[in-house]
């Protein structure tokens, strides 16, 4: 990717922030960047072009921090870190990851948007399946395992950046409250299951 297109993709996070997804326009970013407003079309044909090229970016960037995590050698650390990854980037990203789960506005044949979504899947599913081989919350199958963990951290980072739990947890740090949460979460996984 050229410099000039990295740099249209960096203006994007302003206009987001600005004017949030449904006030970008191609003349707005490349306004944004310091460019010619067609400069953005010229790079990405279209606002799902842009986009699309903009969420596969902040998946590639989501992956890279759950492929660190998972590099982890104890179970209960690489999960922790994985999850505390999530809510780094959720901090360091807001504009990104406000719409990386918005499949509507991109163009959703596209294989390297694809391929950015399923690295970090299946490195996490990887990590939890060796944890499981390890004995942790062997009882349960891997997906049902990714889906539990992933859903809740995504769940927590989204209505804490979002403001819901924000204002509970005043004073309190993300990751560090995350980290907690999480923790408990994976005590209860490896619980056994009532018959």
């Amino acid at each position: 990717m050229t410099e000039t297109a990295q740099r249209l993709l960096d203006s994007l996070d302003s206009v987001i922030a600005e004017h949030g997804p449904s006030g970008v326009t191609l003349r707005r970013v490349g306004t944004e960047a310091g460019l010619s407003h067609t400069a953005a079309a010229h790079y990405y044909k279209d606002k799902p072009g842009l986009f699309t090229a903009y969420i596969t970016r902040a998946w590639n960037l989501v992956a890279d921090g759950v492929v660190a995590a998972a590099a982890i050698d104890d179970d209960r650390e690489a999960l922790l870190a994985t999850a505390e990854a999530y809510a780094t980037f959720a901090l360091e990203q807001p504009s990104a990851f406000s719409v990386m789960s918005r499949l509507e506005i991109v163009n959703v044949d596209t294989p390297e948007l694809w391929a950015a979504r399923e690295r970090g899947f299946l490195t996490l599913a990887a990590r939890i399946d060796q944890a499981r081989a390890n004995g942790w919350a062997s009882q349960h199958e891997t997906l049902d395992l990714v889906a539990m963990t992933w859903g809740t951290v995504h769940g927590i980072v989204d209505l804490w950046t979002g403001g819901p739990l924000a204002a509970p947890y005043d004073g309190h740090e993300l990751t560090s409250t995350l980290r907690r949460l999480v923790n408990t979460l994976l005590d209860q996984l490896d619980q056994p299951v009532a018959d």
